[in-house]
């Protein structure tokens, strides 16, 4: 009985160590591909300009440090359409397609901000539509 008893205690250990192991597995985050993140960061290099702008503003700095640049999320919309005009090809007017990319950055003193980036203007520049500092 008690050989019988120590088997199903080991089974049991060795379930429970399986199933941990699977479930850390599933908590990791996905590899991220190398494409994929040379496209991120060619995107954040032509946002730069604008980030850095508008750190600078938001913290009344000349040269605003910060790292840990992420995109967070990217957001395809359309424009509302008006019957009575045609739209430009080359603005975001009028049934057009703009984008909305949210940008996580660090700054040095450990503040986490968040800047959501739009394209609806006829120039289609990006510009920060609203931050969050967390």
């Amino acid at each position: 009985m008690k050989r019988r008893s120590m088997i199903h205690v080991l089974l049991l250990c060795a379930l429970l160590l399986f199933s941990l192991g699977s479930a850390a597995t599933y908590a990791q985050p996905q590899e991220e591909k190398p494409r994929e993140r040379q496209i991120e960061n060619a995107m954040l290099q032509q946002l730069y300009p604008v980030i850095r702008s508008s750190l600078q503003e938001i913290y009344s700095e000349a040269y605003p440090s910060f790292g840990c640049e992420r995109i967070i999320s990217i957001n395809e919309r359309v424009t509302m359409a008006e019957d009575s005009q045609h739209a430009s090809p080359v603005d975001a007017m009028h049934g057009a397609t703009y984008f909305e990319i949210t940008v996580g950055l660090c700054k040095g003193s450990g503040e986490k901000i968040e800047l959501r980036l739009k394209n609806d203007t006829p120039t289609a520049q990006y510009y920060v539509d609203v931050f969050h500092v967390r």
